[in-house]
């Protein structure tokens, strides 16, 4: 069962399925973030999981992009971290505002295996089985650029996957566990929310999880913590966080890699 089932999240993996009823082709987001422009300020840590048609960028944040964005050449661009509502959306509106393509990883094993709860069950009782799916997905998905892919934990998980990433610019969004347990109760429904011992079995099983893996997402090219990206903007709060204040600070990132790159590359060269 478990090789069918890596077979065929091999080939859902493929780069067709950028052709999939269930991922439709990302549209170009420039009239629309005019229409939007003047709408309310998105906050970097908002309740749900945003759909990429809501998260159009704003003039300002294309404006600001547009330059970096001839730099990056294509380059695919992975994200890892505790997955969350945060990540996800940050990650979204990042896609749309240097016009990339956006895929979750998670979300197309969901697909394959049944859903949230399979996936997890899958990857809990089966971890080797997990790792060469996430394995043969990356395969596919690093192949294509111009992508922005949201990648779960099995991305890290071991080194043949890290080196996957290097065919782009990995980047870990580091976000406050309370935020990724707040979406996990949230989703297992209202009588975890309200379950007082709920938050604390949960928050233990998550930190154990960061623990064990923080060291393989600090292999990332570029690290970018919502605290820290608040605390340099001056807020006093992350609440006053907003998701273009992240993407903003995440193409500084990538570019400032680049061009570190690039000057590299040429300091190496023969005169």
């Amino acid at each position: 069962m478990a090789t069918a089932m890596r077979a065929a999240t091999a080939a859902f993996f493929s780069p067709s399925v950028s052709s999939s009823p269930n991922h439709p082709k990302q549209q170009c987001p420039f009239s629309s973030a005019r229409r939007g422009s003047a709408r309310r300020r998105l906050r970097a840590l908002p309740a749900t999981e945003l759909t990429l048609e809501e998260l159009n960028p704003s003039v300002d944040l294309l404006r600001k992009t547009a330059e970096a964005v001839g730099d990056f050449r294509k380059t695919p661009i992975y994200i890892v971290g505790t997955d969350c509502n945060a990540k996800r959306n940050i990650a979204k509106l990042l896609a749309n505002s240097i016009i990339y393509r956006y895929l979750c990883s998670e979300d197309l094993l969901e697909d394959v295996l049944g859903g949230k709860e399979a996936l997890a069950t899958f990857r809990e009782t089966d971890e080797k089985g997990y790792l060469e799916v996430e394995t043969e997905g990356l395969k596919q998905l690093t192949s294509m650029g111009s992508l922005v892919l949201c990648c779960g934990d099995g991305a890290v998980m071991n080194s043949t996957n890290l080196g996957l990433l290097r065919h782009g610019v990995s980047i870990w969004i580091d976000v406050p566990l309370e935020l990724a347990v707040n979406d996990m109760l949230k989703s297992m429904g209202a009588n975890a929310i309200l379950d007082p011992d709920s938050f604390s079995k949960a928050m233990g099983k998550l930190r154990q999880r960061y623990d064990n893996l923080k060291e393989r997402y600090a292999n990332s090219d570029v690290t970018v913590s919502v605290q820290n990206v608040a605390s340099q903007l001056g807020y006093g709060s992350i609440d006053s966080l907003s998701l273009e204040d992240m993407v903003i600070e995440i193409v500084r990132q990538i570019e400032k890699l680049i061009k570190a790159k690039e000057m590299m590359e040429a300091a190496g060269k023969p005169e």
